[in-house]
């Protein structure tokens, strides 16, 4: 695509296969604030255009040659997701959530952040395996019925456009309260900037905590930005 000032941030990273790591590098949210436009990201950031859009480019053009997401199907994109973001972000919180215990029993004292830090974490792998069995249940199955419809050409029934809405709300819902909790945690942590003291364990526990941060984001971004859309575009 042409990179403009005016694209939205999440219509660039669904075009753009790499764009999240050069948004996460400047810290831009490509999925909450993923409706900002380029113009207004940069500014807000202190970056010129022209830099993040050739950044953008070249790793885009590394990865994939300019290839989008939005040219694969909706049935091999609902698979991409359940064996990829799905997986890779309960391991993730496997991995993170037996640290986040550990630091806040040995440093709470004396960095209170590291105890508000494990109760945010969990809470967060609450929601989001909560998200994760809505969307298997209940969005990917009418999204899936969908597509099968309109392939048919059969008409949509009511009630499956009805379903459809409100298992997207649930995980507007959900991805609301994920994100409110990560920007928490991220505040908390300083960026994920260990302390002076810190031993290995918080170092690897800020590290793994970043990658999280980073592979929900770009699950959301997915969900809300790319599925979401495309099945909307063959409703309407």
């Amino acid at each position: 695509m042409n990179i403009t000032k005016e694209n939205t941030v999440a219509e660039v990273v669904s075009k753009n296969l790499g764009s999240d790591h050069v948004f996460s590098k400047y810290k831009i949210d490509f999925c909450c604030g993923g409706g900002d436009t380029l113009e207004k990201a940069c500014k807000e950031r202190g970056i010129e255009f022209e830099t993040l859009k050739n950044e953008i480019e070249a790793i885009n053009n590394k990865i994939t040659g300019g290839t989008s997401i939005e040219d694969i199907d909706i049935p091999t994109l609902i698979n991409e997701v359940k064996g990829g973001f799905h997986a890779t972000i309960s391991d993730l919180f496997f991995e993170v959530l037996p640290y986040t215990s550990k630091v806040a029993n040995v440093h709470g004292l004396e960095h209170k952040e590291v105890i508000e830090i494990n109760e945010l974490v969990k809470g967060a792998e609450v929601v989001i395996n909560e998200t994760f069995r809505n969307s298997i249940m209940s969005l990917y199955p009418i999204i899936i019925e969908i597509v099968k419809a309109s392939e048919k050409t059969e008409e949509i029934s009511i009630e499956t456009l009805q379903s459809l809405q409100k298992s997207i709300e649930r995980n507007e819902i959900a991805q609301g309260l994920i994100g409110d909790s990560f920007k928490e945690i991220s505040k908390l942590s300083s960026n994920y900037t260990t302390p002076d003291d810190a031993c290995s364990s918080y170092d690897y526990l800020y590290k793994n905590l970043q990658q999280l941060q980073h592979e929900v984001h770009k699950y959301m971004h997915f969900e809300k930005n790319v599925l979401i859309p495309k099945t909307l575009n063959i409703i309407e």
